[in-house]
């Protein structure tokens, strides 16, 4: 039992260390929130966990070696499309939306905004394995899905309290939605053109 509660509390603070990172993950749960005036942050959790659980899937069938080995190509691409993505927000996301919005989009866009984040496969096939490893060496399968769970836990509190402060106080930012994506925009445009660049400048 100890065992457990030490990995789901491993899980946890690493994932929240990873959560509170800027990247296009935590971007697409503010427009969202922004353009829908609701919560909208634990369906795109939804989304970025079943990419995530697909990610873990293809590792302990043993492909993290060859996710490290095409780490460029990976970074090329997610970059390409993160930057696609941007220019899609900057051309049509300023009208808000409550009537016509899905949740389905959110969960969507989570699974979306995490499979064309670059890093994401690399992560999880070095710092992400030894966290799965250390779950499986004190619990077998049931620690790694312990682990597992505390990450995933971290991803939903946190993108969840973004995404309610966000429309808590809607009423200030929401006449500020055309100024709010541009910015947010143009980060995971600049995200997206770093990932390239890194990958091609050694």
């Amino acid at each position: 039992m100890f065992d457990l509660l030490f990995l789901i509390m491993i899980g946890f603070i690493v994932g929240l260390g990873g959560a509170v990172i800027p990247g296009p993950l935590l971007a697409f749960v503010i427009f969202d929130t922004v353009r829908k005036c609701r919560v909208v942050g634990h369906y795109v959790v939804l989304g970025h966990i079943m990419w995530e659980g697909f990610i873990i899937f293809l590792i302990l069938l043993g492909l993290g070696n060859l996710m490290i080995e095409f780490k460029d190509i990976i970074y090329v691409v997610g970059g390409s499309v993160l930057v696609f993505m941007g220019v899609s927000m900057l051309r049509g996301g300023f009208e808000v939306r409550t009537k016509d919005s899905r949740i389905n989009s959110s969960l969507l866009g989570g699974l979306f905004y995490t499979a064309f984040n670059p890093t994401q496969p690399p992560w999880w096939a070095s710092a992400g394995l030894a966290l799965l490893l250390q779950g499986y060496e004190l619990a077998g399968y049931l620690g790694i899905a312990t682990v597992t769970l505390g990450h995933w836990l971290a991803d939903m509190a946190y993108y969840s309290l973004v995404s309610y402060i966000i429309s808590k106080y809607g009423k200030v930012i929401i006449p500020k939605q055309k100024i709010v994506i541009t910015i947010l925009a143009i980060f995971i445009i600049t995200l997206g053109i770093y990932f390239i660049v890194s990958s091609v400048v050694k």
